[in-house]
């Protein structure tokens, strides 16, 4: 089971379309069992999904909090064949104040998730934040595919995600723990975009994905309609942009995961 993080410090990183819709071209392009979950505070996650997420008795924060609450009495099906949501809300801001002092707070959702079956992909929507939820979302998660703005400050985010990484690796034992993939997006022809696509390449040479994101009207349209892209302009250009990506990270992956096992 592959346990992918998209994780940015900055907000407007194209974070949650890239979970969406890399967990949506998962189940419903390759057939597999895919979790996505949301742990952002705004719900974005379900809200692309259709779902109402304000109107939920039970989110991923209680799932956190909750030690009698279980997996399946979070889990959200979605239109999509194969593709379950364990979603949050504005109500997981409650997390880190009522496991503050807990000695297990960083490892909650690993413990949640620690038997979880039946599922070839977990996708997880992290807040643009590196606080307690993030380092949850680290220990659980095995890669980390981070999404960048063609802008400085997400590139300063993309470095503090970087050092992050590391500190969980040594810090917190995590040592499986990768940056597999840096998907550049809302890339416009510009100079400051030519020069920070290139910085890229030189911070993550191996790692940086062939395929650019740039802006798309088609994308936020599917958002706005409480679908994925694939549902709602399945042969748009965002749709074969978003396709490329969510391809890349399925390949290399895949391939990092055969190199740490052999």
């Amino acid at each position: 089971m592959r346990r992918i993080a998209f994780i940015n410090e900055k907000g407007g990183t194209c974070k949650t379309t890239l979970a969406v819709n890399t967990a949506a071209w998962l189940a419903s392009a390759r057939g597999a069992r895919v979790l996505l979950c949301d742990l952002d505070t705004q719900g974005h996650a379900g809200k692309s999904l259709g779902i109402d997420v304000r109107a939920l008795d039970v989110t991923i924060a209680d799932l956190l909090v909750d030690p009698r609450v279980q997996v399946n009495d979070v889990l959200v099906p979605t239109a999509i064949p194969g593709l379950d949501l364990l979603p949050g809300n504005k109500d997981l801001a409650r997390f880190p104040l009522e496991v503050a002092s807990a000695p297990d707070r960083e490892r909650r959702l690993l413990g949640k998730l620690h038997d979880l079956a039946g599922y070839d992909y977990v996708v997880f929507d992290a807040p643009p934040s590196m606080g307690l939820v993030t380092r949850n979302v680290l220990l659980a998660a095995t890669e980390v595919v981070v999404p960048v703005a063609m802008t400085y400050f997400a590139l300063d985010g993309c470095a503090e995600v970087q050092a992050t990484v590391e500190a969980v690796r040594s810090e917190l034992g995590h040592g499986d723990l990768r940056i597999s993939l840096v998907v550049p997006v809302l890339y416009r022809k510009t100079a400051l975009a030519d020069a920070i696509l290139a910085k890229l390449g030189e911070i993550f040479p191996d790692r940086l994905c062939r395929t650019v994101l740039g802006w798309n009207v088609q994308i936020d349209e599917a958002q706005s309609h409480g679908k994925t892209i694939w549902e709602h302009a399945p042969t748009s250009r965002g749709a074969v942009l978003l396709e490329e990506i969510a391809r890349e990270i399925l390949v290399r992956g895949a391939e990092e995961t055969s190199r740490q096992v052999s």
